[in-house]
């Protein structure tokens, strides 16, 4: 199962700052539930603010995951988007598959749930980064994504 497969089953649950099941999920619960998905076990990096620290949150995915050109970035990658002037929120990058176009599957809190959407209708400027998990054998664990 890739990434973007893992996130869109969650699809529908509730936002709730993180959160951590299906009872409710911020944007970096549903990335860390959908890596646990996919075989990969990371270490949580909660507590953290409403809107994480830019630096915390770029560091511990760095620790995690392969920083990768936007220009390269393509389904299953975790894509980072600033919030106001710092990078705060995650969604994984899909291929939407009633509309055949780039998307994003996130815990959006102003949507109150997880929702997949096209790309384009995100402001580009707003995405700043996307990472790519790194390969290797089998289940494996990867550092904390933000660590403490």
């Amino acid at each position: 199962m890739t990434l973007d497969q893992a996130a869109r089953r969650y699809i529908g649950v509730p936002w709730r700052h993180l959160g951590r099941a299906r009872a409710g999920l911020d944007c970096i619960g549903l990335v860390l539930l959908a890596a646990r998905d996919c075989g990969i076990a990371t270490d949580d990096p909660a507590p953290y603010a409403r809107e994480p620290s830019s630096h915390r949150l770029r560091a511990g995915l760095a620790a995690a995951l392969d920083e990768v050109p936007l220009a390269e970035a393509h389904a299953g990658d975790v894509l980072v988007f600033n919030l106001g002037l710092y990078a705060g929120h995650l969604g994984v990058l899909g291929a939407h598959p009633a509309y055949r176009v780039a998307s994003v599957i996130h815990a959006y809190a102003p949507r109150r749930r997880v929702v997949e959407e096209p790309l384009a209708t995100i402001d580009a400027g707003t995405l700043t980064g996307a990472f790519r998990l790194r390969s290797g054998p089998g289940p494996h664990r990867a550092s904390a994504m933000g660590a403490r």
